[in-house]
């Protein structure tokens, strides 16, 4: 089992154990431990969401670095990797799966230094 998937599954736990406790919280009247349970819940709800989509990136990356290796030419993933939203056409993250060569670089710094003048 893989740690994203044990990560997921102990989240999606706390969150039924808290939604009991934000159940049994509201039938006790306990309004506000029902609130931060139920606060509670939409943490860890999200922290389990989050686990799944890193998985499923993973799993995606892991089958474009195996076809990649058998020769085939795979388009990159959307998008190219999880740093992308964050680095603006430099090279990303060590999992990135979109072309990112010194020539490329180079070209689109001569580029920019063309616009500045």
């Amino acid at each position: 089992m893989t740690t994203h998937r044990r990560y997921q599954y102990a989240a999606t736990a706390g969150a039924v154990l808290l939604a009991a406790a934000c159940t049994s919280a509201l039938i006790h009247r306990a309004y506000v431990a029902a609130a931060l349970f139920g606060f509670g819940v939409l943490v860890l709800t999200e922290a389990a969401l989050r686990e799944h989509r890193r998985l499923r990136r993973r799993r995606l990356e892991d089958n474009w670095a195996r076809r990649r290796a058998l020769g085939e030419n795979p388009p990159a993933l959307t998008p190219c990797c999880l740093l992308n939203a964050h680095a603006v056409d430099d090279i990303h993250d060590r999992h990135c799966t979109s072309d990112h060569t010194l020539s490329r670089f180079l070209d689109r710094i001569e580029q920019q230094h063309r616009e500045e003048t």
